[in-house]
This record gives structure tokens, C-alpha cells and sequence, in this order.
């Protein structure tokens, strides 16, 4: 009993190396930003090929029959990905079974397979419908439990040795049921900590009300694309822009309704720019709008389009009432009116408070045009 222990206990340690291995690579890889077909073949063949690893790491016990933890890949492919890729990772582990050797045991273990997946999907859905707060403990016992039964009644059939079973089925279901367990936490505590690390790298890049670039991922853009000008030869424009008055709608209708108020704007220049304009909030009420190879004249275009835009824009602050507000606008291009790179920034920004101070509502560039 302390062999097979030992050697469902190596099963169990290659299980979990395994599963590490994979979800470093598929968070790596940004997997489930792919194509959704692509996404489940990969996930269905990952989970098929880490239940034919497995068999070759199983217990022989008898001269047909060997026995490993290859039905864990897809209970936690069904618990934490899907249903279709579980059934994919299902038909691929029966194949792999049948290439090591076409046996009493392999049928076996292909109708072991089948009725784990069916009853799987079965579970799954169970607690899909019937339950709001998923219990992963609750729910990873159910499938290893099942499992435990499915696979003590085939093996008991394949396994014509009494004094074999006694001691392999206790042994089985204690491994099993620890190494699951161990599986289904350790798969979770993975997800949760790449998903946390996910929404740090975001927030530390974007900003928190409108999701637009914050100043940290404007100042990274800025640089890359300064370099790029220089390196190119290219123009870059820059646009500062600021809401007018801002403070008195605050002061009027709340926070609340003043943030509502700059999430949409974030919208509108994102809509008034081009495609690959980079948009980003500054900070308070002051956004900025980079435009990449860009001439002044269309610039200042572009700023004026997003001016009026805004200009015209229904702003709603409550059910039957809504406001319009107005935004100042400073324009600098590199090489065109700046040539130094260092002041791309500053002069803009002289230009935005220069039309602030001429009346507000305007565009400003630095070569004293206004609109």
C-alpha cells in the first residue's frame, strides 16, 4: 500500500508542475484574448495532452490495467474554462489511452472517460442553476466523489484480485481526494493572482472613471513617440485640452454628476480623434489627445472639431435635465511650430491657458492663430 501511495503521490506532484507550467503560459500568452475556436482547441488539447503525461507516470496494476489522476485536467478544465474544451481534453486522454495498448482495460477506461465527462457536465450544470454563490469546495468534492465512485465500480470489474483492490481503492481515494482538492485551490490561487496582477499592470496605466490613458502611460506614449518624430522625421502634434468652468458644475450638481460629465467627454474625444490618436486623461478636468504624424493644420482641425463637438453635446445631470459645456483647447506640432521636443508639452499648455484667458471656448496655437 505505501508503493502505491508513493507512486500516486509522484502522479499528483507532475500533475500539479504541469498545470503551473500551462497557466503561466497561457496568461503569457494572452490566450483568452484570442479567437474563441482557437482559444478552446488550444485549452481541450493542453488538458488532453496533460492527461496522456499522466498515464505515463500511472501505476501499473495488473498487466492491462494502470491507474493516475487523469480525470483531474478535466474536472478543473470544466470547473475554471469550459465544457467544450473539458470534452475535447475527454476525447484526446481516450485516444492517448488506446495508443498505449488496445486492451479490456483501455475500453475500460474510454467508458471510465465517458461517464466522467457526462456526469461532469451534469454537475456542472447542476450547480450553474441551482446555486448563486459558487462553492468551490462543495463542487470540487462532488466531481472528485463521483469520480471516486465511477472508477471503484470500473475498476473492481477490470480487477479481478480482491486483496488488490483492498488496498488500491482506499489508496485511490485518499490521493484522489487530496490531490484534488489540492488541484481545484491551487488552479484557483493561481487564476486569482493572475487576475490580480492583470488589474494592478491596467490601473497602474489607465485611468481609474473615464479607462483612458492616465499620465503615467501618457508620459511612456509621449516618449516612445518624441523619439519616433526625431528618429523619422515625422511631425507630432499635441492637443491639451481643459473644461471650462469646471468647478461651478461641481459646485452646481456634485461630484457625482461631475464625473459622469468626464467620462463622457473621454468618450466624445475619443470619437473626434482619429483611431490611433492616443487619448488620455492629465488629471482632474484636463485631457490631452496625441496625434502621431500629424501637420498643425490638421491639428488645430481636429481640435476644433472636438471643441464644437463638445460645444453641442447634451451633458445629462438628471432624468428631465441636461447641460452643455464648453473646453479651451492648446495646439503645439513638432517641428512645425516647436523644435525642441523638451517644450512639446509647455507650449501646449501656454497655448490652453492662453485660450482660457482670451475668452475661453476657443482653440489656441503657439503661431497666434485662434478659431
Amino acid at each position: 500500500m505505501i508503493a502505491l501511495i508513493n507512486d500516486l503521490f509522484i502522479n499528483l506532484c507532475v500533475l500539479i508542475s504541469l498545470i503551473f507550467i500551462y497557466l503561466q503560459l497561457r496568461w503569457k500568452s494572452n490566450l483568452e484574448k484570442k479567437s474563441y475556436i482557437f482559444s478552446v482547441i488550444i485549452d481541450g488539447f493542453a488538458g488532453g495532452l496533460l492527461g496522456f503525461i499522466l498515464m505515463n507516470f500511472s501505476i501499473q496494476v495488473t498487466t492491462e490495467t494502470i491507474v493516475d489522476l487523469r480525470y483531474v485536467p478535466v474536472m478543473l478544465i470544466i470547473m475554471f474554462i469550459g465544457v467544450p474544451q473539458a470534452v475535447i481534453s475527454a476525447i484526446l486522454i481516450i485516444i492517448s489511452r488506446f495508443l498505449l495498448g488496445i486492451t479490456t482495460s483501455a475500453i475500460g477506461a474510454m467508458i471510465l472517460m465517458v461517464i466522467l465527462i457526462l456526469g461532469y457536465i451534469i454537475i456542472n450544470k447542476f450547480y450553474k442553476k441551482y446555486t448563486i454563490n459558487q462553492n468551490v469546495l462543495r463542487q470540487s468534492l462532488s466531481y472528485i466523489i463521483f469520480s471516486n465512485f465511477v472508477f471503484s465500480i470500473i475498476i473492481s470489474v477490470l480487477v479481478k484480485d480482491f486483496i488488490v483492490l483492498t488496498s488500491l481503492i482506499p489508496s485511490y481515494w485518499m490521493i484522489s481526494i487530496i490531490g484534488g482538492l489540492i488541484s481545484v485551490f491551487f488552479v484557483e490561487y493561481v487564476l486569482k493572482t493572475q487576475y490580480l496582477l492583470m488589474k494592478y499592470e491596467k490601473e497602474s496605466t489607465t485611468d481609474f472613471l473615464t479607462g483612458l490613458n492616465n499620465v503615467r502611460q501618457f508620459d511612456a506614449i509621449w516618449n516612445t513617440l518624441i523619439s519616433n518624430a526625431t528618429v523619422k522625421n515625422e511631425r507630432l502634434s499635441l492637443l491639451m485640452i481643459d473644461i471650462d468652468h469646471f468647478k461651478h458644475v461641481n459646485d452646481t450638481f456634485g461630484h457625482p454628476i461631475g464625473d459622469s460629465i468626464l467620462v463622457e467627454l473621454g468618450q466624445i474625444l475619443k470619437e473626434a480623434s482619429r483611431s490611433f490618436d492616443v487619448v488620455s486623461r492629465n488629471g482632474g478636468e484636463e485631457f490631452s489627445v496625441i496625434l502621431p504624424d500629424c501637420p498643425n493644420h490638421q491639428a488645430i482641425e481636429i481640435a476644433e472639431r472636438i471643441r464644437r463637438e463638445v460645444e453641442i453635446h447634451n451633458f445629462q445631470v438628471s432624468h428631465k435635465e441636461s447641460i452643455h459645456i464648453t473646453v479651451s483647447i492648446g495646439v503645439a506640432t513638432y517641428p512645425e511650430t516647436v523644435n525642441d521636443t523638451d517644450q512639446i508639452v509647455d507650449i501646449a499648455d501656454e497655448c490652453l491657458y492662453k485660450a482660457k484667458r482670451t475668452g475661453r471656448n476657443k482653440v489656441c496655437a503657439n503661431h497666434n492663430e485662434e478659431f
